[in-house]
């Protein structure tokens, strides 16, 4: 008997999701390639999530583990338990919302093989494109050659692209750089230009569709919802991208909107200044601190904040974590 060990691990953190899953499922089912696992996390949804999970489980020709959260307690959790229980080489997300296209995770898995093998270990991982559902590709000015190299850093900096992209990621890389657990959600840019400095394989082919009008959407439009997270992922984020060359207003900016989400993370003025560190001097800090005063007056003035940290730390003290696996993937012939 030898352990299974599937090279991709496929992670979807749901909350309230049931009536998408089928779809997620349905994707993954057609897949062609076949050493995977589907991890799946139930973030303490009230829907019948739980009962989808559970058939899911115990129909699937992959294995599916379902981590399961007393009560929600946001996607940085659990994407940090979904990344710490992941058994593949390789990680990539498929949120509930969206699915994988046909043969998707074949294609993926064949760009890091084009790869030579005594070189893979400088690679974090390999890029391919998402579509929205009418088709329409959502990454823009990714340049218009073939398969390339680069590095994640530089597809933003040098190429400008932005949008949505697909990443499998190394699961050896994540897991040593979790998602700091400040709030429900932090940017996920925070981990990825962390590690955004090795190279990646890029292809440009869509493998995955994005759905944006879900329920429970997370979204940074309209409302200043995740301040503290959104406050620790845009230090994180200047700190790696300095190096890349920045104009003076965009940079000032930057601060400004940083010292405004610490404020209504409730981070005291030391601790914002030790997390922004070295990202510009205290003085810069000093000069762009009453603009940023003046924008939270009026971003609480106008009602547009919630203090989501303070729901964040309330819940954290509470939840527990289950988990579920279907056991009879745990040994194969």
């Amino acid at each position: 008997m030898a352990i299974f060990r599937p090279l991709v691990s496929i992670l979807t953190p749901c909350w309230n999701r049931a009536e998408f899953l089928d779809r997620v499922w349905q994707a993954l089912d057609d897949q062609t390639y076949p050493v995977i696992e589907w991890i799946v996390c139930d973030d303490g949804s009230t829907d019948d999530t739980a009962q989808k999970l559970e058939e899911f489980r115990t129909k699937s020709w992959f294995p599916v583990c379902v981590i399961t959260a007393s009560e929600h307690i946001g996607k940085v959790r659990m994407d940090n338990e979904a990344v710490s229980q992941a058994r593949g080489q390789y990680i990539l997300w498929n949120d509930s919302d969206d699915y994988l296209l046909p043969g998707a995770i074949e294609e993926l898995v064949s760009i890091i093989e084009s790869v030579p093998e005594t070189e893979r270990d400088e690679y974090v991982g390999v890029t391919a494109l998402c579509s929205d559902e009418a088709g329409t590709i959502i990454s823009s000015d990714l340049p218009s050659f073939g398969q390339f190299d680069t590095t994640w850093n530089l597809l933003v900096t040098k190429h400008g692209v932005t949008g949505d992209m697909i990443y499998m990621t190394r699961a050896d890389v994540l897991k040593s750089n979790p998602f700091p657990e400040v709030d429900f959600v932090v940017p996920e840019s925070i981990v990825w230009n962390v590690i955004g400095e090795a190279k990646a394989r890029i292809r440009p082919i869509v493998v995955k569709v994005n759905c944006y009008r879900a329920p429970n959407a997370i979204s940074f439009s309209g409302v200043i919802a995740y301040p503290r997270g959104r406050a620790h992922s845009m230090a994180t984020c200047v700190r790696c991208l300095k190096k890349y060359r920045r104009g003076l207003r965009a940079s000032c900016w930057r601060l400004i909107t940083f010292t405004r989400y610490s404020i209504h993370g409730q981070l005291s003025f030391g601790q914002a200044l030790k997390l922004w560190g070295s990202n510009s001097s205290r003085l810069a800090f000093l000069l762009m601190f009453p603009i940023a005063i003046v924008l939270v007056l009026g971003d609480r003035m106008r009602g547009i904040v919630r203090m989501t940290h303070n729901e964040f730390d309330l819940a954290e003290s509470r939840v527990s974590v289950s988990i579920k696996s279907n056991n009879q993937f745990e040994k194969m012939q």
